[in-house]
């Protein structure tokens, strides 16, 4: 090779070599976008299958907002312990899941963003946009901090082949407390109880499922000032709704006690038609569904000597008051909670968009249809009325209601007692 072809060959590749450098500069370099880019955590206590609506959510928004980075992080084990130390050591994520009964907790201490200037912001959000009665269960005070991911209200199942053996009439949404325990009794006979309840796992105090027959019957434990449980746990109301709960189990005996219910060793005493009707939540629907030639329906839970009541249990999406990118926190919470991303988490649970419920057909639906009805008579927990409702008001009234059923005191001195504990706990916590 010549000199002069040399010398080409040389300006040749060093050219070719610099066009690579300049092509590689202009495909590699980071875009503007990915520079300006917005990170933020997000937490769960779910695990499994239950991440996937998180998993195609946060893909659908990160598409949807390239400017938005959004990392999952769950903890399946030891939620809350570990949540409140990250919170303490100003480590926690953006956003973070919260079930109902911490929602007074977590706001009464001050690491929740209100939501209310975002809500009503450039960015806003249509609160109308849910379903009737759930945005109160994100809210203390009338102020909103929390948004809803998932919930459930309490739901009457029935054995629709139980109730034609017996020929008694299916509920209907009309039904009240007489038609229950007239149905009750006409389903009730050898190694068969007409209904079960509070739930479907044999634990007569639960509070939550309990509560429903007190809003029907115009009463709560607490005030809604969350300072006061005398007059309120102890009133004749409530004592009258706590007796007619009791006698279900210990004088009519159309309900499986405690240990009924354990004798069975974990058998589902509804699909294995031991009871006809089940009090409960939605969550074992897609289960019955799924048994082949089980014949069942759903009803709203009947109404009491003063209206109908339900109640929810639920979990919503909260923002740590702490974070440091809330715009883009807010923008996330929005999309899942109310915006496309919602669409996601609605095939595994209960929406709370009243679109999205209505392109599910959810309204129209034979099992749904009458629990979505029923949305309109939910009434806030007494949970959110106080951030001591567990260990002040909840602990107290259980245990005092479980002497109602394991020994000779009435409904009216447990409750008194009952109240006494109670009191001085909250008067204590609030001094």
């Amino acid at each position: 090779m010549s000199n002069r072809r040399k010398l080409l060959f040389v300006l040749t590749i060093t050219v070719m070599a610099l066009g690579v450098m300049a092509n590689a500069a202009i495909f590699h370099a980071p875009s503007a976008e990915a520079q300006d880019a917005t990170s933020i955590r997000v937490t769960t206590w779910e695990s499994g299958d239950a991440l996937e609506p998180w998993d195609q959510a946060i893909a659908s928004f990160e598409e949807a907002y390239p400017d938005i980075d959004v990392t999952l992080e769950p903890v399946p084990q030891e939620y809350g312990t570990k949540l409140l130390a990250d919170i303490a050591a100003g480590t926690a994520p953006d956003v973070y899941q919260v079930g109902d009964g911490d929602v007074a907790r977590f706001v009464g201490e001050g690491i929740v963003e209100p939501l209310d200037p975002f809500i009503n912001g450039e960015d806003g959000l249509d609160m109308s946009v849910f379903l009737p009665g759930l945005a109160s269960f994100g809210q203390i005070n009338g102020e909103t901090y929390l948004l809803t991911k998932d919930y459930s209200s309490l739901v009457l199942y029935y054995n629709k082949d139980m109730f034609d053996a017996a020929g008694v009439e299916y509920p209907t949404a009309d039904w009240t407390w007489d038609d229950l325990l007239t149905a009750a009794q006409a389903l009730t006979g050898d190694d068969q109880w007409g209904i079960q309840l509070p739930d479907g796992w044999g634990d007569w105090l639960w509070t939550r499922g309990i509560f429903p027959l007190m809003v029907q019957n115009g009463t709560t434990i607490i005030s809604e000032d969350g300072l006061t449980v005398d007059g309120y746990m102890n009133s004749e109301a409530t004592v009258n709704t706590l007796q007619w709960y009791v006698d279900l189990f210990l004088k009519e005996k159309v309900a499986p006690t405690n240990e009924d219910v354990a004798a069975f060793a974990g058998v589902d005493l509804f699909t294995s038609g031991q009871v006809a009707m089940l009090w409960t939540g939605h969550w074992p629907m897609k289960d019955y569904q799924a048994i082949d030639g089980f014949n069942f329906g759903t009803m709203g839970l009947p109404a009491g000597p003063v209206s109908k009541g339900n109640t929810l249990c639920w979990s919503g999406f909260a923002m740590n008051s702490a974070g440091e990118n809330k715009d883009a926190a807010w923008t996330f919470m929005k999309y899942i909670a109310a915006g496309d991303g919602a669409e996601a988490f609605s095939n595994y649970a209960l929406t709370a968009v009243q679109s999205i419920a209505e392109a599910q057909g959810l309204t129209e639906d034979e099992y749904e249809g009458p629990i979505v009805a029923d949305l309109e008579n939910v009434q806030p927990i007494p949970d959110s009325y106080s951030p001591y409702f567990a260990e002040c008001v909840d602990t107290p009234f259980k245990a005092h209601l479980e002497e109602v059923f394991l020994s000779d005191v009435s409904v009216q001195d447990a409750m008194d007692a009952a109240v006494a504990e109670a009191q001085a706990c909250l008067d204590e916590k609030n001094s």
